[in-house]
């Protein structure tokens, strides 16, 4: 059987303004440059933050956004006809048609018009392969143009930024000398930007190019030390790199490019007239960052064991007083409190049971730490209690049990588990601390939380198939696409996520699986009544600055939380109900 042959309007032999402009830029991502040879701040193919792109821009006849995600469909093989149909949701002429679109500009290489298409039972084999700016296309994020007055706003606090760092150079150890804007921000006619490209042009504080790469190495040191050291991707070193982010953060619309020596274009924004480098007076010798002392005794279990030194972030590990065991360290891993892990914590929980139920550490107190506040108990493992039979009888302390990954009944619910290992290790932390005399870190306050994820159309369509099934998985949404491969899965399970952390839907059944485990709807009433008991009372463990304590409900409380879990449980019913019925009339 011949291929379809594609067919082309005489509207898509042209490309629009708009997609030539994309298409450009698109480009020169791919080939590490950009227009007007502006070469990013950073280096090679490093600008700050990934590539953003207006996913509601017209390309092709469609929103970008269809583009973009048909690329992302693309296996090691390319994309297949079935793929485009299923992304258009069009017949396959339509689709091989938009296909051939995309090959004629630049994105996809398409397999010779001559070849079989389809095979004696139908199945089309031809694959278009992504080009170097198809990928590009591909890996961009979205989002929507700015204002001019949200753009001169973020210009604003770059240039604030620039003469922060003037003041102190020897912070960072680069300075800002010139400023101009570039791009379609110097374009006083646009009225909406997509990116704010700015050229800098950054000095370096010593005038000597070996003293100042030897300066800048041992900042990177200390802040190695302190564990402050991100992946860095700065061809002129960690100070540089630091002097970009204290300019324009991560921010996605903010671009910095390299302004060369004899480069006067666009519009000059800011101008240092001091000149800031210097000349380094008598600097000592590099001495590379030594590795930390360690320590003959255990902070935690007071052993005296080979231990190694740890410290929060913003603390430096080198002359840090507290220290930890292999089996400490592994069991104290912690986010917030900031200490070592280890990626082996199962068979540490196991081998610490096991070595405390044949010899106590200490013969007084909590067998693990000594601590004098222990109490005597039968315990599970949380993990898996097939592989031991007969309960572990320890006496432990308010904080080992959440070490441990234990609990005090083998029917407590995951989320209080949870809650208890979080609270034991907020104890663990603060008690390593105040044993060893080391000052907390300041407090900056409530922390952060992560922001939600933005609710796209995608996010709104899936809430109304939900609405409409009365409960879905990630499984049976990636049958609906029509494939079978993982990565169709994951994607829904993506999805599904987010509209959890929002309280839009809610799992029906305890399974755990994030594949199978169906979903429904959150009503408006059940979600405000949710959040406003977990406002007054959150059960559960905490740390309270002294013991790991699980406070009282308020009067009430207990009752309100009942009747809520009633109504989930009614509509858990509901929900299944009109599943069925939907199921049985397809």
């Amino acid at each position: 059987m011949r291929a379809d042959r594609p067919t082309t309007s005489a509207g898509d032999l042209g490309q629009s303004p708009g997609e030539s402009e994309l298409i450009e830029d698109l480009r020169g991502r791919s080939a590490h440059e950009d227009r007007a040879g502006l070469m990013p701040l950073g280096g090679l193919g490093a600008y700050e933050g990934t590539l953003a792109v207006d996913l509601g821009a017209s390309f092709l006849g469609r929103p970008l956004r269809t583009s973009r995600d048909l690329l992302r469909r693309a296996d090691p093989w390319g994309v297949r006809p079935d793929d485009a149909m299923r992304a258009l949701g069009s017949d396959k002429l339509t689709a091989v048609n938009f296909l051939a679109g995309l090959v004629r500009r630049g994105l996809l290489s398409g397999p010779s018009p001559d070849g079989e298409a389809q095979d004696e039972y139908g199945h089309d084999y031809r694959t278009w392969k992504l080009t170097p700016t198809g990928k590009v296309l591909a890996y961009a994020s979205g989002r929507r143009p700015s204002t001019r007055r949200a753009a001169e706003a973020l210009v604003a606090k770059v240039l604030t930024s620039a003469a922060s760092v003037n003041e102190n150079p020897d912070e960072r150890l680069w300075w800002v000398q010139e400023i101009r804007a570039v791009g379609h921000y110097a374009d006083p006619g646009r009225a909406e930007l997509l990116h704010v490209d700015l050229a800098v042009r950054l000095r370096p504080r010593l005038a000597d190019r070996v003293e100042q790469a030897k300066a800048e190495q041992r900042l990177h040191d200390d802040a190695q030390d302190r564990g402050f050291t991100e992946r860095v991707l700065d061809m002129n070193g960690y100070g540089h790199w630091k002097t970009r982010l204290a300019l324009a953060g991560r921010s996605k619309a903010v671009r910095l490019f390299i302004l060369s020596p004899g480069g006067e274009d666009g519009l000059l924004l800011f101008q240092e007239l001091r000149d800031l480098t210097i000349a380094a007076a008598s600097p000592p010798a590099y001495e590379p960052l030594a590795e930390p002392e360690p320590a003959d005794r255990c902070s935690w279990c007071q052993r005296q064991v080979p231990a190694t030194r740890v410290a929060v972030k913003g603390m430096s590990v080198g002359r840090s007083p507290i220290a930890l065991c292999d089996a400490c360290l592994a069991l104290g891993r912690s986010e917030g409190g900031g200490f070592l892990g280890s990626l082996s914590v199962f068979g540490a929980v196991h081998d610490t049971l096991a070595a405390l139920s044949a010899e106590p550490y200490h013969g007084y107190g909590c067998a693990l730490c000594g601590n004098s506040g222990a109490v005597e108990g039968s315990w599970w493992p949380e993990r898996d209690r097939r592989d031991q039979e007969e309960p572990v009888t320890l006496r432990l302390c308010d904080v080992c049990p959440g070490l441990l990954e234990l609990a005090d009944r083998s029917d407590r619910p995951q989320w209080w588990r949870a809650r208890h290992e979080l609270a034991c290790l907020a104890g663990f932390s603060a008690r390593l601390q105040q044993a060893a005399a080391v000052p907390l870190p300041r407090s900056e306050g409530r922390a952060k939380r992560r922001p939600l994820p933005r609710l796209t159309d995608v996010h709104r369509q899936l809430l109304e198939d939900v609405r409409g099934a009365g409960v879905l998985s990630a499984r049976d949404l990636s049958r609906r696409e029509g494939r079978s491969r993982q990565q169709g899965i994951k994607r829904w399970v993506v999805r599904l996520g987010h509209l959890m952390q929002h309280g839009l839907v809610v799992t029906v059944g305890t399974n755990g699986d994030e594949w199978t485990d169906p979903v429904r709807l959150v009503e408006a009433d059940e979600r405000e009544l949710r959040r406003e008991l977990l406002t007054l009372y959150s059960p559960g463990p905490v740390w309270d600055g002294t013991v790991v304590t699980e406070p009282e409900p308020p009067a009430d409380w207990s009752s309100r939380w009942a009747a809520l879990e009633g109504l989930r449980a009614e509509r858990d019913h509901l929900a299944m109900t009109a599943a069925g019925a939907t199921a049985g009339r397809s």
